[in-house]
């Protein structure tokens, strides 16, 4: 009688570890709950830059940390479910986003909380505003002074691009180039462009042309300053003003380009 009780008390034991165990919190649960949408499509291709650059920063990997399932998807090789014109491509639910996105801004797309320890693409990046990566042509240091660069006229007389960079008031540094046209006007831009800035590659002049240093889109000197938007050099003056002999670029044209760093 004493060694039934005694198994049935190891029986009822067991049961009960068993019941505890299953109930014990599950962390890929845990961590699947940090996101709003729980799966995304990434289109890619191998030829893509924008693409590899998604993958050298390890996004998709943190993505996966979150608990998101990602299916990866060649859209050279592989079926495409989805109607888009380019990659890098990311489908969440039934919306559709294309162009390359940093972790932050998938973060956000999918709904994420923003957990203590969660990866950042702001983690281990300068502090300061004007310490960016920049990687094209910084130029020369110039100043403002009451709220004016100046810069000498006759220095431009080659109609060859001069680049520049100043410290803003915020601490932020602006870089951008300014050149003469054959009509003989003045135009100043941001060394960036609204599509291609986050590479921090900036412009080159070749020949009569500005070159994107990161996609190749070209750009008649003629036409710089003159349109916004794309992968053009961000506008800050496309007549600029000379007073005896100097050029004068205004500190707020050269704000208006300052979401470009």
């Amino acid at each position: 009688m004493k060694k039934m009780f005694l198994a049935i008390l190891i029986a009822a034991g067991l049961i009960a570890g068993i019941w505890l165990f299953t109930k014990q919190p599950n962390s890929s649960s845990n961590s699947s709950s940090q996101c709003q949408i729980k799966e995304m499509i990434f289109y890619y291709s191998d030829s893509c830059s924008w693409c590899q650059k998604v993958k050298n920063e390890g996004t998709i990997d943190k993505i996966e940390a979150l608990g998101v399932k990602v299916n990866k998807i060649n859209a050279a090789i592989e079926p495409v479910q989805h109607e888009f014109e380019g990659v890098p491509t990311f489908v969440m639910g039934k919306k559709i986003y294309s162009g390359y996105k940093t972790f932050e801004e998938l973060r956000e797309l999918l709904g994420c909380s923003e957990a203590e320890g969660q990866f950042s693409e702001n983690q281990n990046q300068p502090q300061s505003l004007s310490e960016i990566q920049f990687l094209g042509e910084k130029g020369g240091n110039v100043n403002l002074e009451n709220e004016e660069i100046k810069l000498a006229a006759s220095i431009f007389g080659d109609n060859q691009a001069r680049f520049y960079n100043v410290i803003m008031p915020n601490g932020k540094t602006i870089y951008f180039f300014v050149v003469k046209d054959k009509n003989g006007i003045y135009r100043a831009a941001a060394n960036a462009c609204a599509v291609c800035f986050k590479t921090y590659t900036g412009f080159r002049q070749e020949g009569d042309e500005i070159v994107c240093n990161n996609c190749g889109n070209r750009y008649p000197i003629e036409k710089i300053a003159t349109e916004k938007g794309g992968c053009n050099p961000g506008p800050i003056n496309s007549n600029l003003e000379v007073k005896n002999g100097q050029i004068i670029i205004e500190q707020a044209d050269i704000e208006q380009v300052a979401d470009l760093f």
